[in-house]
């Protein structure tokens, strides 16, 4: 094996993994199976995967072509060479405007090759839940849908072209052809005429058996896509492509239809106090033509009203529903897309379904209608505890007329094996996500695994239904083929199988030969985690174990536009630097799959190296998974293992070197600090990249002036306490001047909270000890405030973090805890409160025409910006955000040599640019530290802190 690996990494132009770490990661997707893979091939184009095809066939391994990994069957696992595709596979090659198709690698992300078409008025039509990391290969693999099949129907409706190599390694270009055309193919006396000829005679040998078998539902990929070859005389071999889970051939390139962008939309909520009527309701609902039925159950509802992210969208929910529908419109105008859903919920008031009716055109709350629907599967699969709402029997397609009675069958079936169950998805084409709740690592959850398969297996069948109807095949449903399409037609399965891959190299196991369900689970009655020590208490999360476990695979983590996750990932598109990535890993080192003390070990911290703390994954992740907090506690634990560096001291140590050089030694350091011999020095002792410069350290400490000049103006009627974090006290005390007079000009007295160091810098750097033992000091000082009920506000985001998000959870006071959480707020949340709650009697307004806004991590994750942009909104003057995730600094990081170039490439995705395009009369907003000093290295720009470009008017 390690010949054919080295003849491989000397071949081919992309990347090689072969370590136990990578092949572990790998080894899974969102599916409840893993199966550890031969090789991970990163091919860099089609040569690279004409290579590593042959070498595979020469040497009779197993070839599993994957994109995102975000199969809920367990398609892109097995025990192959796993080529994947979204690393560098992912390019437009040709857009044609006028005809409307692209040529696209299949490496691409649906919704980032919906993002270069959308100015063009024009977009890939299926959407799938995960759109936003699907690759267009995978969705060809799979045959996707989404929400909107009831109008554009699946993939397999769009394909129009696919170039394909076979395991042998011919190519071929698969597209539609007039039986003409097609005669002259199968004519052929080579490969491709053998493929033409012999699959024409076994569809029209098993015809009448086709029409006969394959269900008359829309949604239904079970099997191979025979039945687009029995209603037309033009034959199109890339429609058998699509939906074959990769056991054909390998897709290098792709063609695609694309359909016009709906000129107007809505949306229509409706709420029912009973599940099965808002199913009843949903034919009904056809008769008004919407392009999209979804439902959500309490169980979604109540999650996505938890979950940090998605709870600031549901806004629309009424009250406590059993479950709603969310009712989309498409229209040429937009009193059209508004008169039917009114006339719609006419009909369901006249007919008693229902209780509540919110309608939104375009506009915020249509998108967040839209996010927490996207968000569902996720929250789902992030329940807390063992049990989880598992997919395995959720694919069904079933007419809609009979939809009620099957879902209410499938219930009792639940019951029957006192299970309980959670359901989303697609009610307008008959396709709800039913979810049994099970732990399987329980045998007898395992039983009822098995049991309620079965039976509501027989249910689908009952109701001549579709066993798979957007999920697939994989290694939960292939099992029943035979059954569900009968012998005639599982043969014909097998023989084409056997024409395209004699060698049954192609992801084996799939669709036809395959496991009965219970076998290669992730989780089963062997799998133990070791017990693990952490100094984080996990009490949200129920454990380390059970946080590392809300992973559920679904591949949030991995989309590359809009939000902050991950942005190490959007920089390196390596799984490995992935949210999912790292907990797969941490996964694997607690279940002892990667060897013995691997979670201290040094394969496991190279894998935690890039994370750069930035919480985002705990808010934008639909699991919350705070990768933050685990790779501070395996921080812990490497020290612990393997010492510290030179390097690591100075880190921890940093505020503390702050109070001692700030003040009247200042000017000299900073001045050494610029010295190019310094940064040599730094560079070769401590590793601190020499282009970098230190920040400059304050002549005069915050509290010292505080002490000798605030006496003058600080008074009001209210109290406030101002947090003297390390960056405003010695760094920048400019800002905490602004901020007392912004607090005193809205009428507070402020107190100044000179207590100490929040830890973050411990925190964020794996510190944790020491962290909790000084931050106990710190708390001690908060606690007479906190006590009093003052609310302490902070200007600095990471301090604000580490004050009420990490430090509770390292402490073991519950009631200080919360005293911590609710009593220390960032200072912009708290003015919008006041304001907000008529305390205020002051307007706001910026210093500057044009104000742009860039949100530290910790800030849009835990705190959000709106409370900023919520001050400002009644001023004339324009404030905007950029949409710029992650700066790259992230605190030390972007000082360390190895990181820099990375640093910058984050920054440059989207912030770089933004900033050197803004208006030159600007004022650019950063309230992080580390984020401001990021933006004047790799800019032009000199950004300030919220605080020093807003004021206060009285009213």
């Amino acid at each position: 094996m390690e010949q054919i690996f080295q003849h491989l990494k000397s071949k081919i132009k992309g990347e090689v993994l072969t370590d136990a770490a990578s092949l572990g990661m790998y080894s899974t997707d969102a599916s409840i199976y893993q199966i550890k893979p031969i090789a991970i091939v990163l091919p860099k184009d089609a040569d690279d995967v004409g290579i590593a095809i042959n070498t595979a066939y020469a040497n009779n391994m197993a070839i599993l072509p994957r994109g995102a990994g975000t199969s809920l069957a367990g398609q892109t696992v097995g025990e192959s060479m796993i080529l994947d595709f979204s690393k560098y596979m992912n390019a437009i090659i040709k857009i044609n405007e006028t005809e409307k198709w692209v040529r696209v690698q299949p490496g691409m992300a649906r919704d980032d090759l919906n993002a270069v078409l959308a100015p063009l008025g024009l977009h890939f039509a299926p959407d799938p839940a995960t759109s936003s990391r699907a690759n267009v290969g995978g969705m060809v693999g799979n045959n996707s849908s989404g929400t909107k099949s009831v109008l554009f129907g699946k993939t397999v409706d769009h394909i129009l072209e696919a170039h394909v190599i076979l395991a042998e390694g011919t190519l071929l270009n698969l597209k539609n052809y007039s039986p003409e055309e097609y005669q002259k193919k199968a004519s052929q006396n080579n490969r491709e005429g053998e493929i033409y000829k012999t699959f024409k005679d076994l569809v029209l040998k098993n015809k009448e058996e086709i029409k006969a078998r394959f269900p008359k539902v829309m949604r239904r990929v079970g099997g191979y896509n025979l039945d687009e070859f029995v209603y037309t005389d033009d034959w199109n071999l890339s429609k058998l492509i699509c939906g074959s889970e990769g056991t054909l051939a390998t897709t290098v390139e792709l063609k695609l239809n694309l359909v016009d962008l709906p000129k107007h939309k809505s949306v229509c909520v409706v709420h029912f106090a009973e599940l099965l009527e808002a199913i009843s309701a949903v034919e009904s609902m056809l008769k008004f033509n919407p392009s999209a039925v979804e439902i959500l159950d309490k169980t979604v509802v109540g999650l996505s009203r938890e979950n940090l992210l998605t709870k600031h969208h549901c806004h629309f929910i009424e009250g406590h529903p059993a479950a709603i529908l969310i009712v989309e419109f498409y229209g040429d105008t937009e009193a059209d897309v508004l008169h039917r859903p009114q006339k719609m919920i006419a009909h369901l008031k006249e007919n008693n379904f229902g209780y509540a009716y919110p309608l939104f055109p375009e506009g915020k709350s249509y998108d967040d209608v839209w996010v927490v629907r996207k968000k569902g599967l996720g929250l789902m699969l992030g329940l807390k505890g063992n049990k989880k709402p598992l997919p395995f029997i959720e694919d069904a397609g079933i007419p809609s007329e009979s939809l009620p009675e099957y879902i209410d069958e499938v219930l009792k079936v639940c019951e029957k094996y006192g299970t309980k169950a959670a359901m989303y998805a697609h009610a307008s084409v008959g396709v709800i996500h039913v979810r049994p709740i099970l732990d399987l690592r329980l045998a007898e959850d395992i039983e009822r695994l098995k049991n309620i398969t079965e039976d509501t297996f027989q249910l689908v069948m009952k109701y001549k239904g579709s066993w798979s109807g957007e999920h697939g095949d994989g290694l939960v449903r292939s099992a029943y083929n035979k059954r569900f399409f009968g012998d005639t037609l599982y043969n014909a399965f097998i023989d084409i199988k056997k024409l395209m891959d004699p060698k049954n190299l192609m992801n084996p196991g799939k669709i036809i030969e395959a496991q009965t369900i219970e076998h290669n689970l992730r989780y089963g009655v062997d799998y133990k985690d070791e017990t693990v020590k952490t100094e984080y208490n996990y009490k949200t999360e129920e454990g380390f174990e059970a946080a590392v476990h809300m992973c559920s695979g679904v591949g949030e983590c991995r989309k590359v536009l809009g939000g902050t996750m991950c942005p190490s990932f959007k920089a390196t598109r390596d799984e490995e630097h992935s949210t999912r990535g790292r907990a797969n890993a941490l996964r694997l080192a607690m279940s002892n799959q990667l060897g013995a003390n691997a979670l201290s070990g040094k394969r496991l911290h190279e894998v935690m190296d890039l994370c750069l703390s930035c919480k985002a994954c705990k808010s934008e992740c639909p699991s919350n998974v705070d990768m933050a907090k685990m790779k501070s506690d395996v921080l812990q634990m490497y020290y612990d293992q393997n010492g510290i560096s030179f390097r690591d001291k100075l880190i921890r140590d940093s505020s503390k070197a702050a109070s001692k050089i700030s003040g009247a030694t200042s000017g000299l350091v900073n001045t050494i600090q610029k010295s190019s011999i310094f940064k040599y020095i730094l560079e070769k002792t401590a590793g601190f990249d020499k282009r970098r410069t230190l920040p400059n350290f304050a002549k005069e400490p915050f509290y010292k002036w505080f002490e000798k000049n605030a006496f003058k103006t600080n008074k009001g009627s209210k109290k406030v306490v101002l947090f003297a974090d390390t960056y405003l006290n010695y760094h920048e005390p400019q800002i905490g001047i602004s901020a007392l007079e912004l607090l005193n000009s809205c009428g507070y007295e402020v107190v100044l909270a000179n207590v100490g160091c929040c830890q973050r810098p411990k925190i964020s750097h794996g510190f944790l000890r020491d962290a909790k033992k000084e931050g106990a000091k710190t708390i001690e000082g908060l606690k007479p405030f906190l006590d009093q009920g003052l609310k302490v506000v902070v200007c600095e985001p990471s301090c604000a973090s580490a004050l009420n998000d990490d430090l509770p959870d390292l402490i073991s006071s519950q009631e200080t805890a919360e005293q911590l959480k609710n009593g220390v707020m960032m200072i912009d949340v708290f003015l919008s409160d006041e304001y907000n709650n008529g305390r205020l009697d002051v307007d706001f307004e910026p210093v500057s025409e044009h104000v742009a806004i860039h949100g530290h991590c910790h800030q849009k994750a835990l705190y959000g910006t709106n409370a900023m942009k919520s001050l400002l909104k009644n001023s004339k003057k324009e404030v905007s955000e950029i949409p710029s995730g992650c700066c790259g600094m992230a605190g030390s990081f972007g000082y360390e040599k190895e990181h820099y170039d990375l640093s910058k490439k984050i920054g440059n995705e989207i912030l770089f640019p933004a900033v050197n395009k803004l208006k030159k009369d600007s004022e650019l907003v950063a309230c992080g530290f580390s984020c401001r000093h990021q933006i004047e290295h790799f800019t032009e720009a000199k950004p300030k802190h919220f605080v020093e470009v807003i004021r206060a008017i009285k009213k």
